[in-house]
């Protein structure tokens, strides 16, 4: 963190970050939360060098690992933030501004009386729309069926998005690299579900 940071770390600003002055280039902005340890984002920064990409989590010993992944990566399109997804989205990332967001494998909070802790809610579907850039794409995947379930239709009520695979659950997207956390629930035998959809142009 004390080496690293500096070079591929952002600072928490309270104003709309411009690809510009982040990356020293244009181009579009992915947009990952919650990237666990940060290999599989590394690896999709690395197979697509000409788009930017900004992980976003709250656990400092993935944010180190990532930081390590990027240096040995030698990459250059990669930053990261360390804080909250939401206050981010809110106060950093303008309406528009990303061509992709990723939430793969969010906490679930399999517990009923939990539910309401799941990110996924019609007010952060609202928020992730409004960010995206027409024909931007909200890409989710999660293990948990009923959390996948609840996912397809909270987004299927946004009328911003259109789900890119008709009502029903996409395959892998983005060419998306297996996770260490999907390579463990495989282990213990769980079903993965991506869910996939597209910022439209019609404003309501």
């Amino acid at each position: 963190m004390r080496q690293l940071w500096p070079r591929f770390g952002l600072a928490w600003k309270p104003d709309p970050i411009h690809v510009e002055s982040v990356f020293d280039r244009g181009g579009p902005i992915v947009l990952e939360i919650g990237f666990g340890n940060g290999e599989s984002l590394a690896e999709m920064a690395e197979n697509r060098p000409d788009e930017n990409f900004i992980g976003i989590d709250v656990h400092r010993p993935g944010i180190g690992h990532l930081l390590l992944e990027i240096e040995r990566r030698s990459l250059t399109n990669t930053r990261v933030i360390c804080g909250d997804a939401v206050p981010f989205m809110n106060e950093c990332i303008a309406d528009g501004a990303l061509s992709r967001i990723q939430l793969f494998f969010p906490d679930p909070w399999p517990k009923r009386r939990h539910h309401k802790r799941r990110i996924v809610q019609s007010e952060w579907v609202s928020l992730a729309a409004r960010k995206l850039e027409p024909d931007g794409v909200l890409h989710m995947a999660t293990d948990w069926e009923d959390y996948a379930k609840h996912m397809l239709r909270v987004t299927g009520s946004d009328p911003l998005l259109e789900n890119l695979a008709a009502n029903q659950f996409v395959g892998r997207l983005n060419d998306r690299p297996v996770t260490r956390y999907e390579q463990r629930g495989r282990r213990l035998g769980h079903s993965m579900w991506d869910i996939g959809f597209r910022r439209n142009q019609v404003t309501p």
